[in-house]
């Protein structure tokens, strides 16, 4: 049996387990399908398989996204604040962590856009170590959504 949600534009019809899952991926499950689907009373055995089938369906795909957006809103996350990151990341320097000397400045002498780069920061016994997220893949990612625009 199908439960009607209310999408305001659209009307959508899971099943209950088709409910639970899409409520668990957004939640607990932290957009894991597999972990979604077992939440939701999937199998242990056919989990990632009901998972990764359950984000193909238009519906639940739907009902994630409608969910999903009204979530990110309330939490002040935008697309324009995604950009921002992305783009962040896809132009950062790390020359701009460094001194002259290349000593490592205090995090607070560096601008916060840069910072944003960064993925971790690990003291060593040499000293620090500096990982930045992936620049290739920011500058992809901005790619795509540039490129049909030149």
């Amino acid at each position: 049996m199908k439960t009607e949600i209310d999408l305001g534009q659209d009307k959508i019809y899971l099943t209950t387990k088709e409910l639970h899952f899409a409520e668990h991926y957004l939640g607990e499950a932290k957009m894991n399908a597999t972990e979604a689907a077992k939440l939701a009373g999937y199998s242990e055995h056919s989990a990632r398989q009901q998972g990764h089938e359950n984000l193909t369906k238009p519906y639940i795909k739907k009902y994630i996204q409608a969910k999903g957006s009204k979530i990110l809103q309330n939490i002040g996350v935008t697309q324009e604040k995604v950009l921002t990151e992305i783009a962040n990341i896809a132009f950062s320097n790390i020359t701009e962590f460094f001194n002259d000397d290349w000593s490592l400045k205090s995090l607070s002498q560096v601008d916060p856009n840069t910072t944003s780069s960064i993925k971790s920061l690990k003291k060593t016994e040499s000293g620090f170590a500096i990982h930045s997220h992936d620049k290739l893949k920011a500058l992809m990612m901005l790619w795509e959504l540039v490129k049909n625009d030149q």
